[in-house]
């Protein structure tokens, strides 16, 4: 039984280490902070017990000593218990107070690091902590270390007097008193100063002043940081689609994968799987594959349950592929598609089946319940022989943490709602999920644009074809299109 302080990092899920992933992966129990991008709690299992201990200036939250005794009880019940925390556990994260509270227990503890927004966000923000000729030593500091509501004295004084590039954190509120007490203990009024605030995501902002220009008060969370590197304002590539907030409403794992290509091109992305899959036993399946002349796969989902369902080696029938992203899946089993569609739909299959099968041909279809008959229809019209196995059925299902969007949202605004399917929209709505005023939702397809036009009562945005490229290429024209109406 072991309690592993973990840090995420203070930017999006890319930047957790490979063993706070690992270890999120075995969870028995999850505590989480509400600095985490939410999304990092789909890596733990769905059995996990998740607990939010998030610490938020005027939001009711759990006090440290409640948040100890909880890992403490958590610790002595569950195998492996996560404590995961934005940043790192051990820079103002009382990680070393939640150490000695399972120290004293005698349970034992791990520590993983996170990436620090001092470095990480500052350096994201184009301010190295240290460069030679302006800074060669980094102090820091939090905002929060006060005595009677002042500042403590002989600490910032001797911060004032240290040199070097000062890292605040937690000082988005109070900078206003800290400058002047800073001034005020031998800190030129000229000194450099700059708030990268979410320093590390693709919606950060940074404001630049002087010290004796500073503002009262900053939007948190921020990192302000003064003298030394302040003033150096390099400008690393953020990607086309820096600024942009998009929620990705697909079936897992393509919500997480998509949400995560997204931030490859510098925006924040957020997985909704709305739907989980359910497999449905299928009584004779394995001789009705081994028989077939054709066997008809419509998802990534479908290619990945077949090779767990039958044995590859007894199928002697060719493959049809409902788009490229099957075809891919299918591969990673072993399999090579005979035949794809173009684009991923049920009209392309369609299509693709009417000419490929020949008359009294047994053509197999492994896929979802709910599937398009479409494709069987075209099938059957050529004389064929149609097998339905329905595989597996999605399900509505709320992601952990579910309720940290909305109001993470509130906080940095959501551009778009990319959904999947019309099914998916469904589920949106049925969650009780509102899309936040300015969002605009986008279709992976005509009828799932349609569908959010009708269930969210506002016009939607359809992807030229339902692949990442394509939903990159809109999203781009989206940004554009924001940004000249925030110019005008």
């Amino acid at each position: 039984m072991t309690v592993h302080l973990v840090g995420a990092g203070c930017a999006g899920p890319r930047w957790i280490t490979l063993e706070g992933m690992e270890l999120l992966r075995q969870a028995d129990a999850v505590v989480y902070d509400s600095l985490i991008h939410p999304d990092l709690l789909q890596l733990a299992p769905r059995t996990c017990e998740f607990h939010a201990a998030g610490k938020r200036k005027g939001r009711a939250s759990l006090k440290q000593p409640e948040i100890n005794a909880l890992l403490t009880e958590l610790g002595k019940a569950k195998e492996t218990v996560v404590r995961l925390k934005g940043g790192d556990p051990f820079v103002f994260g009382r990680g070393g107070e939640e150490a000695l509270a399972l120290e004293k227990e005698g349970i034992p503890w791990t520590y993983t690091p996170g990436i620090t927004a001092a470095i990480g966000g500052l350096g994201r923000a184009g301010i190295p902590p240290t460069h030679r000729g302006l800074a060669d030593s980094l102090t820091l500091a939090t905002g929060h270390s006060e005595q009677n509501g002042a500042p403590r004295e002989n600490l910032w004084k001797a911060v004032a007097e240290g040199g070097g590039t000062l890292a605040v954190y937690m000082g988005a509120s109070s900078w206003g008193n800290l400058a002047r007490f800073l001034e005020a203990n031998g800190m030129a009024p000229e000194t450099p100063c700059a708030a990268v605030t979410r320093g590390g995501w693709g919606c950060a902002s940074t404001v630049r002043f002087s010290l004796s220009c500073s503002p009262s008060a900053l939007r948190g969370p921020a990192v302000v940081t003064a003298g030394g590197t302040a003033g150096l304002a390099l400008s690393p590539e953020r990607g086309p689609l820096a600024g942009l907030k998009v929620a990705v409403v697909r079936p897992a794992p393509e919500s997480w994968d998509t949400a995560r290509f997204l931030e490859s091109l510098g925006a924040d992305g957020f997985s909704l799987p709305l739907l989980t899959e359910e497999e449905l036993p299928f009584p004779g399946e394995e001789d009705l594959l081994a028989g077939a002349d054709w066997i008809v796969v419509t998802s990534p989902r479908g290619a990945a349950l077949l090779s767990r369902r039958t044995d590859l080696r007894t199928l002697r029938g060719k493959i049809a592929s409902i788009g490229p992203g099957t075809t891919a899946a299918l591969a990673r089993t072993g399999i090579r598609a005979d035949g794809e569609a173009r684009p991923s739909t049920s009209e392309a299959l369609a299509s693709l089946l009417a000419k490929q099968v020949q008359p009294g041909e047994r053509v197999v279809f492994f896929r979802n319940e709910a599937g398009s008959p479409l494709p069987e229809d075209a099938v059957r019209a050529r004389g064929a022989t149609v097998v339905n196995i329905p595989a597996y059925r999605m399900v509505p299902g709320l992601p952990p943490g579910w309720e940290s969007y909305p109001s993470l949202w509130e906080e940095t605004g959501l551009d778009a709602v990319v959904f999947g399917s019309a099914a998916l929209v469904r589920a949106w709505k049925t969650a009780g999920l509102s899309l936040p005023e300015g969002t605009v939702p986008v279709g992976w397809g005509t009828p799932c644009a349609a569908a959010a036009e009708r269930l969210l009562g506002r016009k939607a945005l359809v992807m030229a074809e339902p692949t990442l490229e394509s939903l990159a290429a809109l999203l781009a024209e989206l940004k554009n299109m924001k940004f000249t109406e925030e110019k005008e």
